[in-house]
């Protein structure tokens, strides 16, 4: 993905087109998983590569394609969160209503999805940090070294923030459960 020049020694650009190849489905299921879901994903998802387009001369290898694709996405995404946050909120609560209002027939389906939805309104709850070592951890299934080096914290600082977002998921989940059980 990055050529080398025996010669010379340097570094060519990075092949933006095949990391796209080989590393869009991560950067998808990742700012997805961290901004939720909406038509904001792919614009997001598109935005990365053009950011990596655009700073292909920047990558140096000293971190693999896929931890330098992450952390643009990320950024991306923290900005998005932060700008968007009330966008976001709305849609979720009509996706709910819409859930809602459906017949007693598909019952099974909106309670499935009531979960789902459950489950990432509690994740949009979490701080930045322990959000996104839960969904690497959690949902991705990688490994806390590999957290550690694509977000570039200690490896300490990973089981921290986990345990901690795993505490505040608990806590969440009872809180949204109850508010479910007086309605």
């Amino acid at each position: 993905m990055v050529n080398t020049n025996a010669t010379t020694g340097s570094t060519a650009q990075l092949d933006v087109d095949q990391a796209f190849r080989e590393h869009g489905g991560f950067v998808a299921r990742i700012v997805q998983r961290l901004t939720a879901d909406g038509p904001h994903v792919d614009d997001l998802v598109q935005e990365t590569f053009i950011v990596a387009f655009k700073k292909r001369h920047e990558f140096e290898g000293r971190a693999s394609v896929q931890t330098w694709l992450y952390a643009i996405a990320r950024n991306l995404c923290f900005r998005h969160i932060r700008s968007h946050r009330r966008r976001d909120h709305f849609r979720q609560r009509l996706a709910q209503q819409e859930q809602t209002d459906r017949s007693s027939a598909l019952e099974g389906e909106i309670e499935r999805r009531e979960s789902i939805a459950r489950v990432h309104r509690v994740l949009q709850q979490l701080p930045f940090k322990q959000r996104e070592i839960a969904i690497l951890y959690e949902l991705e299934g990688m490994e806390g070294k590999e957290i550690s080096e694509v977000v570039g914290i200690p490896l300490g600082t990973v089981w921290t923030r986990l345990g901690q977002a795993r505490k505040t998921i608990e806590k969440l989940m009872r809180r949204e459960l109850t508010k479910e059980a007086v309605q």
